[in-house]
């Protein structure tokens, strides 16, 4: 059993698991967490996380006069973090070190500060700053016309920024090519990755006078952008045709700009005599399954030491806020959600769902009238709430053909658990347990680091718990934590005595 709860003093972070008491994470607290940004992007419940690129043209960070686009500013933050790295060392890569390395002049630009600023309430202890960044990645191509590309987690966040070595449009192909090497790119994956990145977006006077005159500055257009393509805001093969053909945008910018030494794209595109984009050209729609094998390369190039997860999809039934609590007179109870998620050719589900749990009828589910959307599908929502008489026999709940496994013995209390946000955030918790020895407790929470808009995860270990009663045969413990300032969803982890995880809770 594992619980989450709304972190009140930040805008609604992970949807219906922001504004509900607990929840049972399936099949684990990141793979849940990550799976419902990825799938639950729209209408009920959604995350929040695909409003920024909502529709694709959109800039959530500031004037859409700027002519900037976030898609393709996530997809350029992700290449600088990335190309930076050594896989020879098995260091650099995915590890969020370009939060670190927003002053340099290789990473000019606004992407960098108003990704890590969005980014950051989505970062907790279980979801890092690198995954995010990859994650924007994979949402940004499959939302805006690409394919799904696959996910996996548990990048780790560097704590500095890391060496320099980006390509600018001014430097010359042996670096440029150098650079990509010693990220494990060749000359055909540099040329195929170049042109995969700039299917989106484009290039503005703004960060790059050398590039783009001062004459692409208008009124709608204040930071004088041209795009790379003529569907700056679709991912599509027309980047590799038009530069072959000579037609809309030629390529872009980094093919055609005013500053010859500037042409860094040609200079790549020509260096086998344009025969990669030829063959990029000539491959139609399979160009996205090419960009989705050179994309999810570029995210998973990571240091040595990073362990992935398995790849993380859709979930077609899937218990959401599925939670032990006691109600307003002390009984306790199960409630939640159970969503599930029918393929866009598919019509919703029309027969009945039912909850089953052990010593009890099974319990018809009506769904919510209002759906979520994604390019999944469609989600449908099922609540329930149960009164729950001998939780001793609560092992696992069955829907929809699929059992789910429970532990009752120990649960963080969610209507009992409050963090309040002031000019510093204290955590009040309680836990309950079948045990009359004390739970072991430690605390987690996303909280400010200098140099970076990235937050850091700071634990305190070990965090004390008293006696404050019992309900229904279980000890509660109560704790207090004086976190400080936060910025996203903050975690209690109950450990067993061999230092396991028993329960998580975020607040």
């Amino acid at each position: 059993m594992w619980s989450f709860k709304t972190l009140l003093a930040l805008p609604t972070i992970l949807g219906l698991l922001a504004v509900a008491s607990g929840t049972f994470f399936y099949p684990n607290a990141q793979t849940s967490l990550i799976e419902h940004i990825l799938v639950d992007t729209h209408g009920a419940h959604s995350s929040g996380f695909a409003d920024a690129i909502t529709p694709c043209t959109n800039y959530v960070s500031g004037n859409q006069s700027l002519g900037r686009t976030t898609a393709a500013q996530w997809i350029r933050v992700a290449f600088h973090d990335f190309v930076t790295a050594d896989v020879a060392a098995g260091t650099g890569g995915l590890d969020a070190s370009i939060g670190f390395e927003t002053l340099r002049a290789e990473n000019s630009g606004t992407a960098f500060n108003d990704s890590f600023s969005f980014f950051r309430r989505f970062v907790n202890p279980v979801i890092s700053n690198a995954d995010i960044l990859a994650l924007s990645v994979v949402m940004s191509v499959g939302n805006c016309g690409g394919s799904q590309i696959p996910f996996r987690a548990g990048r780790i966040d560097a704590t500095e920024g890391g060496p320099f070595g980006v390509p600018a449009p001014d430097t010359d192909l042996a670096t440029t090519l150098s650079y990509f090497s010693g990220a494990g790119f060749d000359q055909v994956d540099s040329i195929g990755l170049t042109a995969c990145g700039h299917t989106l977006g484009s290039v503005h006077h703004g960060g790059f006078p050398t590039v783009v005159g001062p004459e692409a500055v208008t009124s709608d257009n204040l930071a004088g952008g041209i795009h790379l393509d003529s569907t700056v805001a679709v991912f599509d093969p027309l980047v590799v045709h038009e530069y072959l053909n000579g037609t809309g945008q030629a390529g872009g910018p980094l093919v055609t700009s005013f500053n010859v030494s500037s042409r860094s794209d040609l200079r790549l595109y020509e260096s086998d005599n344009n025969a990669t984009m030829i063959t990029l050209g000539n491959q139609g729609e399979g160009f996205l399954s090419t960009c989705v094998g050179l994309l999810k390369r570029m995210i998973e190039t990571v240091p040595s030491d990073v362990v992935f997860s398995d790849v993380i999809s859709p979930i077609a039934v899937k218990p959401i806020n599925a939670t032990l609590d006691f109600d307003a007179h002390g009984n306790l109870i199960f409630t939640g959600y159970i969503r599930v998620l029918t393929p866009t050719s598919s019509a919703p589900p029309s027969t009945p769902l039912f909850l089953n749990i052990p010593l009890s009828l099974p319990v018809p589910l009506t769904p919510e009238s209002t759906p979520g959307t994604s390019v999944f599908g469609s989600t449908t929502f099922y609540p329930f709430s149960i009164p729950i008489s001998n939780p001793e026999t609560l092992t696992s709940f069955h829907v929809a053909s699929q059992t789910f496994s429970l532990q009752t013995s120990t649960f963080i209390v969610p209507s009992l658990t409050t963090l309040t946000t002031t000019s510093s955030s204290v955590l009040n918790f309680t836990i309950a347990t079948t045990s009359l020895l004390a739970p072991s407790v430690k605390v987690q929470a996303p909280v400010p680091q200098q140099g970076t808009l990235g937050p850091a995860i700071k634990t305190f270990d070990s965090v004390a718990v008293n006696n404050v009663g019992r309900k229904k045969g279980y000890a509660l413990w109560g704790g207090s934590v004086d976190i400080g300032v936060v910025t996203g969803a903050v975690s209690v982890v109950v450990l067993d005595e061999g230092g396991k995880e028993v329960d998580i809770g975020f607040f």
